[in-house]
C-alpha cells in the first residue's frame, strides 16, 4: 500500500508540475510574445484545446495549486518541484 501511496503522489507532483509549466508557457507565448498558438501547428492546437475549451479558465489556473494543497494534506509535502 506504501509503494502504490508513493506512486501516485509522484504521478500527481508531476502532472502538476508539467500542467504548470505548459501553463506559463502559453500565456507567456500568447500574451507577452502575442504570437497565435495555431501557428505552431497541430501541437499548438491540442494545447489550446486542453486549456481553453475542455479546461474552464479558473480550472486550468486553480488546478496545479490545488493539487499541490491535496498533496500537503495527504503526505505532509508541497512537492512542488516532484525530482526532490
Amino acid at each position: 500500500m506504501v509503494g502504490i501511496r508513493k506512486s501516485v503522489t509522484l504521478l500527481l507532483a508531476w502532472y502538476a508540475f508539467f500542467h504548470a509549466l505548459t501553463l506559463v508557457a502559453i500565456l507567456f507565448v500568447h500574451f507577452v510574445l502575442d504570437i497565435d498558438m495555431k501557428i505552431l501547428g497541430e501541437a499548438g492546437k491540442i494545447l489550446e484545446v486542453y486549456f481553453l475549451e475542455l479546461m474552464d479558465r479558473n480550472v486550468a489556473i486553480c488546478l496545479s495549486p490545488g493539487i499541490w494543497l491535496g498533496l500537503r494534506i495527504v503526505t505532509g509535502s508541497f512537492r512542488i518541484l516532484p525530482w526532490r
